[in-house]
């Protein structure tokens, strides 16, 4: 195959340019976040009602609550094995593990609400989608 599909942008790439293109997408901003993540195609992200769903995250050893962006929401909520198991951390400007951060609207673990996604996530359809060629 000649084309990639780039799962941070969704546009075609040649496979020859990917490492160029993603390398760009990967690029670290000035406060050590990528520039981009790793979503889910606009068309088969969640489309319902965001509310309930945590969307604020606490690091209880810097004290700094980040905000997660909606389309990494709207991405896992359909495939709950899409990321590892870091997050981006506002106050220490660096990925952290996820069983390090607190969600500020339920006080659960990032980690065990991961798991509980993914494990309701194999009750329907049995096992984990495909990873993104990344």
């Amino acid at each position: 195959m000649l084309l990639v599909s780039c799962p941070f942008c969704h546009k075609k790439v040649l496979k020859f340019f990917y490492a160029g293109h993603r390398a760009k997408h990967t690029a670290p901003l000035p406060d050590g976040q990528m520039r981009d993540h790793v979503t889910v195609h606009p068309t088969g992200r969640y489309k319902g009602s965001l509310s309930g769903v945590p969307q604020v995250y606490l690091h209880p050893k810097c004290g700094v609550a980040t905000k997660m962006p909606e389309e990494i929401i709207r991405s896992y909520l359909v495939n709950p094995f899409l990321y590892g198991g870091g997050s981006f951390c506002c106050g220490c400007n660096d990925y952290r593990p996820v069983n390090e951060f607190i969600w500020t609207e339920t006080g659960q673990n990032m980690a065990e609400y991961n798991q509980d996604l993914q494990e309701a996530y194999l009750r329907v359809h049995g096992e984990p989608p495909p990873r993104p060629t990344v």
